[in-house]
């Protein structure tokens, strides 16, 4: 049997600070298989970025953080990986998008700079003119007409959409099971947003890469993803096929949601309120023919 790409299994994480503790995630479990495109949709604050950025590591080593609970890659624990392995894999075996592509960027290093560093993670000989061949390469995937002129600039020298094409392409670059996309396309207009997600849509087919989807945009999410997943104040609380979900929503938060997307006539969007210290409502979950079990 061939495991999951990414296997979360009852992640729980804490933050303390001078003023307690504060409980994030209570419990979190979701999977993802090979190649498939899996959505986490909630509100700002429910839990989705802190979420991704626990499967990638960049959470664990901060002060007052406790994290509990099993992420699985591929079939193996990275909460018992030391920190120098788990890096490794951060742009090789797994890759991130995050929402705004200008900060994630370094802005005194040139695109070819960035991106012979990343191309170094999985083959740390590479010269400088095989890394160039090959960001070059990448960047023409994703619709980059002048590559050169690209490589030889700096992140503020392009276009918010150009950035984040590079950001894709930095991604994809080194053939990743697994990206995780947090928010792509947020800092951009709606036009260059969609035409982004349709490339990532396109590349992420061809490279056979598994995808975490972070997003609150449902309509994003039905387009791009194969099964979503729920999340309400750090809990899961309804997963299934995305079509089925869609198409009858089984929990109250998750109506709430589907009602507050705009409508060109649009009908009051019904209040959905939950005490988080007594919240008991049952986690639904979707079987393949979209009836609730």
């Amino acid at each position: 049997m061939i495991a999951p790409t990414l296997d979360i299994r009852d992640l729980r994480l804490t933050f303390s600070g001078l003023g307690g503790s504060v409980d994030v995630l209570h419990g979190i479990s979701l999977s993802i298989n090979r190649e498939e495109r899996v959505a986490l949709v909630g509100e700002s604050g429910s839990g989705k970025s802190v979420t991704a950025r626990s499967v990638l590591g960049l959470l664990q080593s901060l002060r007052g953080t406790r994290i509990s609970g099993d992420i699985l890659f591929e079939g193996t624990n990275l909460e018992s990986m030391d920190e120098s392995r788990r890096r490794q894999l951060r742009g090789t075996r797994m890759s991130m998008i995050f929402q705004d592509p200008v900060s994630s960027l370094n802005p005194v290093y040139r695109i070819g700079v960035q991106f012979r560093e990343v191309l170094a993670r999985s083959n740390p000989g590479i010269d400088a003119a095989e890394a160039r061949d090959r960001a070059a390469e990448i960047l023409s995937e994703v619709s980059i007409g002048e590559p050169g002129r690209v490589l030889e600039s700096f992140p503020f020298q392009l276009s918010g959409g150009m950035n984040q094409r590079v950001m894709i392409a930095m991604a994809l670059v080194n053939e990743p099971a697994l990206l995780v996309a947090d928010e792509p396309g947020t800092a951009l207009d709606v036009t260059v947003q969609d035409q982004t997600l349709r490339l990532m849509h396109r590349l992420v087919q061809e490279h056979r890469t598994s995808v975490l989807f972070i997003s609150h945009n449902l309509g994003i999410v039905r387009e791009f993803t194969d099964r979503l997943y729920v999340i309400y104040r750090g809990r899961i609380v309804e997963e299934g096929p995305t079509g089925s979900v869609f198409r009858a929503p089984g929990h109250p938060y998750t109506r709430a949601l589907l009602a507050a997307v705009p409508r060109i006539t649009r009908d009051e969007i019904p209040e959905f309120e939950a005490d988080p210290g007594k919240f008991g409502a049952p986690k639904v979950v979707h079987g393949p023919a979209g009836n609730s079990a």
